[in-house]
């Protein structure tokens, strides 16, 4: 640590003993540490013995990113720091990001310390076999973004894991089975902890299960296939009765190239 750095150090989820010997060393070398809440990091510090002597910790929350950075980087000018979330790695859906890419532009180090992630915890153990899945973080929670996402998510094969609060998930899962009445959610609930829950659920069936609407919610949503509709069908036999022109600037939209290029193929492929 002769250079000052950037440690993104990964914290347990819930169970202390996820803890990893590394994150702990640079916990107890480190004196400059930034946080998403510092009353939680000292709770984390005391249950592992670390003496919060001679440290000092920073918030870094979304109210004050921008205070917090100039600190950090001034910091960094003569000592490394450390930046912890509340769980998990950070920089992952926290205000963390915006502190890294500072950094970064300053070409300073920025040294990953590995730990535990909800995303990656609840994908295995969700028995989903299809490689690869979308992660978009906290959902929004205005309507019309949500309505936007949604119609994104229709559009994409692989499963999609998000992050709910406990307040929202029913509404949620009332909203998913509208836009996916053929889908399945798998569902992690305080995962790691006491009251760890695991739920694999058809979305059709989503009112008959019961809901602890408490703590940390994991969601992946694997969207299944959509009923073909009416509309789905009228609009292949509108295409298909374009002209050749038309039918071009049609698909070329669609595929991302010009009219002409389709044009020119389809001609000589009638020839």
């Amino acid at each position: 640590m002769a250079t000052p750095s950037l440690y993104l150090i990964g914290t347990p989820l819930g169970n202390l003993e996820d803890i990893t010997l590394r994150a702990q060393k640079m916990l107890k070398t480190l004196n400059q540490l930034f946080a998403e809440d510092t009353r939680e990091l000292s709770k984390l510090l005391n249950l592992l013995g670390i003496s919060l002597e001679g440290k000092k910790l920073h918030a870094y929350a979304a109210h004050n990113m921008k205070a917090a950075t100039e600190l950090a980087l001034e910091i960094l000018e003569s000592e490394p720091i450390g930046l912890v979330s509340d769980r998990g790695m950070p920089a992952i859906s926290d205000p963390g990001a915006y502190l890294v890419h500072a950094v970064r532009e300053r070409q300073i180090s920025v040294v990953p310390v590995p730990g535990p992630t909800a995303v990656t915890t609840l994908f295995a153990v969700s028995g989903i076999t299809e490689p690869g899945f979308h992660f978009v973080g906290f959902l929004p929670t205005t309507q019309k973004a949500r309505d936007q996402l949604w119609k994104s998510i229709q559009q994409w094969p692989a499963a999609t894991c998000f992050y709910e609060s406990p307040r929202r998930i029913l509404e949620t899962l009332k909203e998913l089975s509208e836009w996916f009445p053929e889908g399945t959610v798998v569902i992690g609930r305080e995962m790691t902890k006491q009251f760890e829950e695991f739920i694999r659920l058809p979305l059709k069936e989503w009112e008959r299960t019961p809901m602890t609407e408490k703590g940390e919610f994991t969601v992946i949503l694997e969207p299944g296939q959509a009923p073909v509709t009416e509309s789905d069908w009228q609009s292949v036999i509108q295409s298909r009765l374009l002209s050749d022109k038309e039918w071009s600037k049609h698909v070329a939209e669609e595929l991302g190239c010009t009219a002409s290029e389709i044009y020119n193929a389809l001609q000589k492929a009638k020839k």
